[in-house]
């Protein structure tokens, strides 16, 4: 029985998670070129062919980018809920869609494809109605959490005690407030319907994991505004200081735009 997934692009410029199990395989998120999604995916000796569905988290253009073009070559299932699917942003982005490939999926919903279990959950970022997923396959838990300015208590509960966590790791807050953006975009990234600092992040994960969490992945770091080193400094520091199930041999890895694929992390 077996869980794994590989980051292939996490970050502004596009967001792909490739997940598989023993049955299938997916995608959560589609926010680059086709050409470019099957060039990642060659490099983890996998290929676009034999992904079976699309799970959409919201229809900001670095998660969508390529989901027209991916459904029209390979007829690949698409998953998100009807405001996503149905929005004027999403349409133009995809172009035409096969309509018997779109499924909704709502919040608070959960699905069975093939041998996965899927929910849908809700979360705070300046979309139309934006989600995130957790999947499931036997006793093995997988939370993928990015693109979200606050976590609330319910969304804290629904994430609590999973093996492994993808997650916003997005900003320094000083390293942001210095930078030279506008300061109407440095207020909305630092909103509820933002993105999460590094600070956040530690806390929210202070908060949700326990002793079967094993593996934890920092994704979407802004490349003006965060580093691989400071963030990887930053959530340990908060999860040794608040979280009696943090230890050294937690794996934490941080992921940035300029990086390759993950290698594959067993959930």
């Amino acid at each position: 029985m077996s869980l794994k997934l590989s980051v292939l692009a996490s970050g502004s410029s596009g967001n792909i998670i490739y997940i598989e199990s023993d049955k299938t395989s997916i995608l959560i998120d589609a926010g680059l070129s086709k050409k470019r999604t099957e060039i990642l995916l060659n490099r983890i000796g996998k290929d676009l062919i034999d992904i079976r569905a699309i799970f959409i988290s919201h229809e900001h253009v670095d998660h969508i980018r390529g989901i027209g073009v991916i459904n029209r070559c390979y007829d690949t299932l698409i998953y998100g809920n009807k405001d996503t699917l149905s929005c004027d942003k999403f349409k133009k982005t995809a172009g035409i869609i096969n309509p018997d490939s779109l499924n909704f999926i709502e919040s608070d919903e959960s699905i069975i494809l093939d041998d996965l279990k899927i929910t849908a959950f809700s979360t705070s970022h300046d979309s139309i109605n934006s989600q995130f997923y957790i999947i499931e396959h036997e006793d093995k838990k997988l939370i993928c959490l990015t693109d979200i300015g606050h976590v609330d208590s319910k969304t804290l509960s629904i994430i609590k005690c999973a093996d492994v966590y993808l997650i916003e790791s997005n900003h320094n807050v000083d390293l942001l407030l210095n930078g030279n953006r506008p300061e109407f975009n440095k207020q909305r990234i630092l909103s509820k319907v933002g993105h999460l600092s590094n600070e956040d992040c530690g806390s929210i994960l202070s908060n949700c994991i326990d002793e079967t969490t094993h593996s934890i992945v920092l994704c979407h770091l802004s490349n003006d505004h965060n580093s691989k080193s400071i963030a990887l400094k930053s959530v340990k520091k908060i999860l040794s200081e608040n979280c009696n199930f943090f230890s050294n041999s937690l794996n934490i890895i941080v992921f940035t735009q300029q990086d390759d694929p993950t290698d594959f992390i067993n959930v």
